[in-house]
């Protein structure tokens, strides 16, 4: 297969028709039509790849905080840029073709201009964002730069000069920028749902295109301007007109990932979920093959559910004194599993989607029962009330949505500015927490706020997780897992920042003394308190691009192990020292 992980970056060469992808799994390929020209592995995951305006070199940005160049004939790596202050988002080249653009994430926030018009490439710093910059694109007269940002702008630069032009405000955070071939508009994509078309020169908004909103997360012109590709969470492409601004087409497919798209001919190439792109229109409509890396993990004693690339949620069985073993096929679903919960009385498993899709499996072997087309997008999140008696969701569109258990929307409310990432429930406070891509955490007594909190660094919370003593712990873009007043939200302690990449997933044990994290540095790291503070020991074993999900298990014993699931595919099964029991990796035969 051509990749063995989600496919996140597509770009395609309008002169030979060569197509190149890059994926989570740290592989770039070039394809002439359906041969692969030639595959080139790298040491993080792909973020971007872009072909130079003459076709002759690939540029590529990678996670590791480096850029490189590619010779397009043979993959062969010519020149290497870096590294920089943190993982290199976007690549973009100068219309010239003679240098490079490189915007990184939060603990960068610098844009970086190389040039290398004299055979040599040296970089120009161009500061002026204040968090993770995921969105360039230079005029194409090669006079002015279009920068967006998680700090709720868009910004035009000056390209000689680096001065500062305009300030595009938004709403929310802008993640998409691209520059119309003519230089008369620039187009953002913000996470309110709204695509704003602006006049770069004055910096005002002439039009919006409202995508039911649904965080918009990618924008892109066709190479000679007559079409603008939108994406929105509602996982949905949309290609407009220019010309009067209509939608001429609406491109969904299984497995589909609107934030990659490119015109190719009379195509449209989308990334995916799978191993291999969605082309539009779809003959025969066949759906990539699919990927099998675990997104979710969630346990009840010695049970362990898990949820996968492939749609899939499987049961495992942890009760096997070396590791684990497949047990049953519980839910299907026709995209990315991002959430699994158990209910408390252990009758039913919750799974939620990318498409906003909730299904429950009942232990009885009623048909499941699905539901969430008011979902408001992916579902990040989904967890049960402590009684059983409800269940919560929250996504991309920073709402708290509370559903009856026959799939009933009960109440929602707007809890967050920023995509909500994480729930959790403490029981000992009697608050569903929640963790948001805005930085603060928030807690919830119904639709009524407990507390909204931040600490000054705190950014982006991917996971929250509750003890039985009244902690909540957050785990965070900034590499730091931090502990909180579950009945206050004050801000108890910092952990050391172990990790060296962002902190996806974080989980406690039922004491409240142990800790386990994953990260997208590879590793999970299981924390324990001691007279001296907090140590931790490494559990090697899924490797990069990360660790995203962790859980504790107790088995029929009393016996507490550690879990952690990789998107290479497979569970570890970890005693409390830290020493590998045993893996599982439960793909289909």
């Amino acid at each position: 297969m051509p990749h063995r992980s989600p496919i996140t970056c597509v770009d395609a060469d309008p002169a030979s028709g060569r197509l190149v992808t890059g994926g989570y799994d740290g592989r770039v390929v070039c394809r002439d039509r359906n041969r692969i020209v030639w595959e080139v592995a790298f040491d993080d995951l792909v973020n971007d790849v872009r072909f130079s305006p003459a076709g002759d070199a690939v540029a590529v940005a990678v996670a590791d905080r480096f850029a490189f160049v590619l010779d397009v004939a043979d993959g062969r790596r010519v020149r290497t840029l870096g590294p920089h202050g943190d993982d290199v988002n976007v690549v973009r080249w100068l219309p010239d073709g003679h240098g490079l653009i490189c915007v990184m994430d939060h603990l960068d926030p610098v844009i970086r201009i190389w040039s290398g018009s004299d055979g040599g490439w040296q970089d120009r710093a161009l500061p002026g964002h204040r968090s993770g910059v995921f969105g360039a694109a230079a005029a194409p007269d090669g006079r002015r730069l279009a920068t967006a940002a998680e700090d709720r702008t868009a910004r035009i630069w000056d390209l000689d000069s680096l001065a500062p032009l305009q300030v595009l405000a938004h709403p929310g955070d802008p993640e998409a920028i691209d520059w119309s071939p003519d230089g008369a508009l620039v187009a953002t994509g913000c996470d309110d749902g709204v695509c704003r078309l602006w006049d770069p020169d004055r910096g005002v908004v002439v039009r919006t295109l409202d995508e039911a909103g649904a965080a918009v997360r990618f924008v892109r012109f066709s190479a000679d301007g007559a079409r603008l590709l939108v994406g929105a969470y509602d996982a949905t492409l949309r290609e407009y007109d220019t010309a009067g601004w209509r939608v001429l087409a609406e491109y969904r497919a299984p497995f589909q990932w609107e934030r990659a798209a490119v015109h190719a001919g009379s195509s449209v190439v989308v990334g995916s979920f799978g191993a291999d792109v969605v082309t539009h229109p779809q003959p025969g409509h066949r759906p990539p093959a699919p990927t099998f890396g675990i997104n979710s993990l969630t346990t009840a004693g010695s049970r362990v559910v898990i949820g996968r690339d492939d749609g899939a949620v499987l049961e495992l069985d942890a009760t096997a004194a070396t590791g684990l073993r497949r047990t049953a096929l519980r839910a299907g679903h026709q995209t990315i599993v991002n959430s699994v919960a158990i209910s408390p009385d252990g009758r039913t498993i919750a799974s939620a989607d990318y498409r906003g899709v909730v299904q429950l499996v009942h232990a009885d072997g009623t048909a499941p029962l699905t539901f969430g087309a008011d979902a408001g997008g992916p579902i990040n999140s989904v967890v049960w009330a402590p009684d059983g008696s409800s269940l919560y969701t929250a996504g991309y569109d920073g709402v708290i949505r509370q559903w009856q258990p026959d799939g009933t929307a009960s109440r929602r409310w707007a809890a967050h500015h920023g995509p909500i990432k994480s729930l959790a429930w403490s029981v000992p406070a009697g608050l569903l927490v929640a963790g948001s891509s805005d930085g603060t955490l928030s807690a919830w007594h119904g639709e009524d706020n407990a507390w909204r909190a931040r600490a000054a660094d705190l950014v982006l919370v991917n996971a929250v997780a509750a003890d039985q003593a009244g902690r909540v712990i957050s785990a965070s873009r900034d590499l730091r897992l931090r502990s909180w007043d579950a009945r206050t939200g004050a801000l108890l302690e910092a952990l050391p920042p172990a990790h060296t990449k962002s902190v996806k997933a974080v989980a406690c044990d039922p004491e409240g003394d142990r800790l386990v994290s994953g990260a997208y540095d590879g590793t999970a790291l299981l924390w324990e308190r001691t007279e001296l503070g907090w140590r931790w020991t490494r559990l090697d074993h899924h490797g990069k691009p990360g660790v995203p999900a962790v859980a504790f298990a107790c088995d029929a014993t009393g016996t507490t192990s550690v879990l952690t699931a990789g998107w290479d595919g497979s569970v570890a099964r970890w005693d409390l020292d830290g020493r590998l029991i045993g893996t599982c990796t439960p793909w289909p035969s």
